[in-house]
C-alpha cells in the first residue's frame, strides 16, 4: 500500500503546493475537501502527512472533531510532528491553532505562487520523514554549500552575527534585509547560550546570569552557527547540545507575546527566549527540531527578493519537530 500525502482542502492553490509537496517526499498524493473525508481516509490507510486547511476556528474544530471521531487524538495514527496546519491568517489571528494538542507545523498559504513555495517546502517535509530532522544541508537545494561558525567563546557572538550579515550582503541581500536577518541570528545565538543550558532535572543554569558574562562555550555548552544560502534563499541554524526546547512551553510563549508590540527576552522560560513573533513579522520562517536532553537546532529561512515589501510579506512557516 502507498504511503500517503493526505490533502485535507478544496482550494486550487493548496492542490498545487501539495502536489509538489508530494513529489519532493516522493508520497502519493490524495485530496479531499472535508475533514469527515480525511478522517475515513486516515483511519483506513497508511498517511504519512497530512496537509490541513484550517484557515478559520471553525474548520479546526471540524479537523478536530473528525480525527477524534475516527481514530482518536492520541492514536497512533496521529503525530503532530506530520500534521501541516495550513491558513491564510497570520499567526496572531490562529492562536487556536498554536494552542492545539495537534499542532505541529503551521503554513502561511501562497496564493500568488503555491508551486514555488511548495518546492521549498517539500524538503522541510521530506526533513520531517526522516528519523531524526537536523542538518541543515537537507532543508536547502541539494547544491547549496553550508558553512559552520563556532564559538569558542559567548563575547564572540557579535562577531559571528556580523560575519552572517557580510555573508547575507554578498549573497546580494539588500542591507535593511540583511540587517533583520542578523537580528534574528542575534536572538537565535543568545537564546542558545544563555536560555539553553539546564541542568539534570531542567532547571535553567544561567537564569540569574548578565548576558554580558563572557563564558567559555565548550563541551555540553559548544554553540554553532550553521549558514546557507540556495540562490533563493538564505538560511541560518543556531545549534546547542542541551536539547532543552520544551514544546509547550515555546508555543504558549509564543501565543501569549505575539499581539504584544515589544517584548524583552524571558528568561525563566527555558530554551524559549527567541524573539520569533518579530521575525515571522518580518518575513523569517522557523523550524525547530530538539531532542530532550540531546540537541536543539533552530533554523531561520529569508527568501531574497527585490524589494522589502516582498520580503516583508514573503511565504512562511513555522514549523516544529519534537523527539524524547
Amino acid at each position: 500500500m502507498a504511503k500517503l500525502l493526505l490533502l485535507i482542502s478544496g482550494k486550487k492553490e493548496d492542490a498545487e503546493f501539495a502536489e509538489e509537496v508530494a513529489l519532493a517526499t516522493q508520497l502519493t498524493l490524495k485530496a479531499v475537501p472535508s475533514p469527515i473525508q480525511g478522517a475515513k481516509i486516515l483511519a483506513a490507510e497508511d498517511v504519512s502527512i497530512i496537509l490541513a486547511d484550517v484557515s478559520s476556528q471553525e474548520q479546526y474544530t471540524a479537523f478536530e472533531t473528525a480525527v477524534h471521531e475516527s481514530v482518536g487524538l492520541f492514536s497512533d495514527k496521529i503525530n503532530s510532528n506530520a500534521i501541516h496546519f495550513v491558513s491564510s491568517e497570520d499567526l496572531g489571528a490562529v492562536s487556536y491553532l498554536i494552542q492545539s494538542p495537534l499542532f505541529g507545523h503551521l503554513v502561511r498559504r501562497d496564493s500568488e505562487r503555491p508551486r514555488v513555495s511548495g518546492k521549498h517546502y517539500g524538503r522541510i517535509v521530506k526533513a520531517t520523514l526522516s528519523e531524526r530532522s537536523f542538518g541543515l544541508g537537507r532543508l536547502l537545494k541539494p547544491e547549496c554549500k553550508i558553512q559552520t561558525i563556532k564559538l569558542a567563546v559567548s563575547s564572540q557572538k557579535q562577531d559571528a552575527v556580523e560575519a552572517v550579515r557580510a555573508y547575507l550582503i554578498a549573497a546580494k541581500f539588500q542591507s535593511r534585509m540583511a540587517a533583520v536577518i542578523a537580528n534574528a541570528v542575534d536572538e537565535l545565538v543568545m537564546n542558545a547560550i544563555y536560555d539553553a543550558p539546564v541542568d539534570e532535572l531542567g532547571k535553567q543554569l544561567l537564569a540569574a546570569t548578565s548576558r554580558a558574562t563572557v563564558l567559555k562555550l565548550e563541551g555540553k555548552s559548544s554553540v554553532e552557527l550553521h549558514v546557507g544560502f540556495d540562490g533563493d534563499y538564505a538560511a541560518i541554524s543556531a545549534v546547542d547540545l542541551y536539547g532543552s526546547l520544551d514544546k509547550t512551553k515555546l508555543l504558549n510563549y509564543i501565543s501569549r507575546i505575539y499581539t504584544q508590540e515589544e517584548y524583552k527576552v524571558k528568561t525563566n522560560v527555558a530554551g524559549a527566549g527567541i524573539g520569533l513573533a518579530t521575525v515571522f513579522r518580518s518575513g523569517g520562517s522557523f523550524f525547530f527540531v530538539s531532542e530532550s536532553g540531546v540537541q536543539t537546532e533552530v533554523t531561520v529561512f529569508f527568501k531574497r527578493t527585490d524589494n522589502f515589501k516582498e520580503f516583508r510579506d514573503q511565504f512562511r512557516f513555522i514549523s516544529t519537530q519534537f523527539y524524547f
